[in-house]
């Protein structure tokens, strides 16, 4: 059985989709085609999670949605695959955080 989407004839058929009204642009059909795709691969979904992520595309907890994952698992995967988890806090979060452990510890 030939496949439905040839390579040869890929962006005649995205306009031809297009143009046949069912969607309002090319963008609109390739993302839906997209999600698609990556419903229907949850190994793909959770790598190309994992890609965005190493890139800076995303933060953590979107990577995770992408992923369809919880926030745990994400850092798991992330993990398995030797990806850094950066601290999303704002640095003023960070410095008055690392201001009250010093307190704590009683050095300024």
């Amino acid at each position: 059985m030939a496949s439905i989407v040839s390579a040869d004839l890929l962006e005649d058929e995205l306009r031809a989709v297009v143009r046949a009204g069912g969607y309002g642009s090319e963008k609109e059909a390739v993302g839906h085609a997209l999600g698609v795709l990556l419903a229907a691969n949850p190994h793909l979904r959770t790598s190309a999670a994992v890609e965005l992520y190493r890139a800076g595309k995303v933060t953590l907890s979107r990577g995770a949605e992408i992923a369809g994952l919880d926030l745990e698992a994400s850092k798991e995967r992330l993990a398995e695959r030797n990806v850094p988890i950066l601290v999303e806090e704002p640095p003023e979060d960070v410095r008055a955080g690392a201001e009250t452990i010093r307190g704590l510890w009683g050095t300024r």
